[in-house]
């Protein structure tokens, strides 16, 4: 049956997903239904076997962030209109393959800022309280802390930003409240975009070299991929925190591995990994000084809602002829024109 005569097929949105619950999902269903589109979801296991039914009749694609779409699947979307990525980042995406084709892709930037940036908050609060060690030793039976005696007050002490987005500053907000100075390392903001956001304006070297927590907001990028190695290691104080709730590779890990075994610093709050899920016996899983969370900054059932609205409002515009917001290849628009 042809996709003309299949109205089924003729108005089909796929979605490729292991996220979304059914509260969630049935939230972007309704936004499609008012508009007359059909939502199909596929979770990764069913992924091969779903695509011959699917690929070549999907108007729009909703695709998880972690959920690999290559040129080879991409070729055979053959009628799609828009690739909107549910997430932020869009590394997983052969977006030079999507652009080849015609088709534009959007991502959703700002969706999680508050949860984020909590995450970040949390992590700094439990590394600066020891809280790792305290678990550790009140799990062994015991009931002491000696071995926490070097827990410093948080007010006063200097929290050194790494990239200045949506996150960033949330982060600098909050910090603030707890009476952390905040200063912070941004090449695409000058020093009086910074004044206006109240965040002292630093340089890379000096920002990793003083700060007592380093917290890092940053996409994954070839400017950014090992960012922090061995040698800013080296510079950072052996009283400092690391912080990532960015993209895992911002950071060389095996550098950071030897950073806290040689304690060249003095922990690492990790939301993400350089390899996720993390292979058993990666050290950083074990470190008593070392808090890892499994990616899961972003999570909130209110910001899911949110993400999933603000993907599906971007289907629904290119298929309704406007143009989305957060266009990711925007050199698609002229050339479909």
């Amino acid at each position: 049956m042809s996709e003309q005569n299949n109205p089924a097929k003729g108005n089909l949105i796929w979605m490729l997903d292991d996220l979304f619950d059914s509260r969630e999902i049935e939230v972007i269903r309704e936004m499609l239904q008012e508009r007359g589109y059909r939502l199909v979801v596929t979770r990764s296991d069913a992924y091969r076997s779903d695509y011959p039914e699917y690929a070549p009749h999907a108007k729009g694609i909703l695709i998880q962030v972690n959920f690999p779409l290559g040129e080879k699947d991409i070729k055979g979307l053959t009628s799609c209109k828009i690739i909107s990525v549910t997430g932020i980042g869009f590394n997983d995406l052969d977006l030079d393959a999507a652009t080849k084709q015609g088709i534009p892709a959007t991502n959703a930037p700002g969706f999680c800022v508050e949860e984020v940036s909590d995450h970040a908050l949390a992590l700094i609060l439990a590394l600066n309280r020891h809280l790792p060690e305290c678990q550790d030793i009140t799990g062994k039976g015991l009931w002491e802390f000696e071995d926490v005696w070097s827990i410093r007050r948080l007010k006063g002490q200097t929290l050194g930003l790494v990239g200045v987005g949506k996150i960033g500053r949330a982060v600098a907000s909050k910090a603030r409240a707890f009476g952390l100075r905040v200063k912070a390392y941004d090449p695409y903001l000058s020093k009086s975009e910074m004044n206006q956001l109240h965040i002292d304006s630093a340089e890379f070297d000096d920002l990793v070299s003083t700060a007592d927590f380093v917290s890092l907001h940053v996409p994954l990028n070839e400017e950014t991929h090992h960012l922090i190695n061995e040698e800013v290691f080296g510079s950072m104080k052996d009283t400092a925190f690391l912080i990532n709730t960015s993209r895992g590779d911002v950071v060389d890990e095996s550098a950071l591995i030897n950073a806290l075994k040689t304690r060249k610093i003095a922990g690492a709050g990790l939301d993400v990994l350089s390899q996720e899920p993390p292979e058993a016996g990666n050290p950083l899983l074990s470190m008593p000084n070392v808090i890892v969370s499994p990616h899961s900054a972003f999570i909130s059932h209110e910001a899911l809602i949110e993400l999933g609205a603000m993907c599906t409002k971007a289907i629904i515009d290119t298929l309704e002829g406007k143009v989305p917001e957060n266009i990711l290849n925007p050199e698609v628009l002229t050339k479909n024109q």
